[in-house]
């Protein structure tokens, strides 16, 4: 999975600052749900991992240009992909907790190996626990049309 930042096209010292904040915004929106059927899946934590790097970019963004945009309509976008970060987050502790453990296993005797295991196949039966949150909020946003939502307060 390649990782580079996107070319954002429309900016320009030509272009408003709304005009180049909203083409920022859209870009990572996009590029943050571009991962999130490799989230739901759960096969690859890298799309865990690079969905919720690009939703803290988004954030990032969002909070630069915050002074374009109405406050109560940008802020109700705000806090969904805010919710987004923070449930992405707690299962990439866990991926990156497991994934540690894993390395380590060959370094071990076969009884710390057996311990180390067991701890392993506890913590994946939590992080399929702790999916459930994300998925869940990932099917109630779809359910309210937030991609579209988002896409139509910020593409004008």
């Amino acid at each position: 999975m390649e990782t580079t930042a996107p070319k954002i096209r429309g900016i320009s010292p030509d272009e408003t600052l709304e005009a180049c904040a909203r083409q920022i915004i859209v870009n990572y929106f996009h590029q943050m749900m571009s991962y999130k059927d490799g989230a739901k899946a759960g096969n690859d934590i890298e799309f865990v991992h690079e969905m919720r790097v690009t939703s803290r970019r988004l954030r990032t963004a969002m909070d630069n240009f915050l002074d374009c945009f109405p406050e109560k309509a940008f802020n109700k976008h705000y806090k969904k992909v805010k919710s987004i970060t923070r449930t992405l987050g707690a299962v990439r502790d866990l991926d990156v907790l497991i994934a540690r453990f894993e390395k380590e296993l060959d370094t071990l005797s076969e009884a710390e190996q057996a311990d180390l295991r067991r701890l392993i196949e506890h913590l994946q039966r939590e992080r399929e626990d702790t999916r459930k949150p994300m998925l869940k909020l990932f099917a109630k946003l779809e359910a309210a049309g937030f991609e579209t939502e988002f896409l139509k307060f910020f593409s004008r």
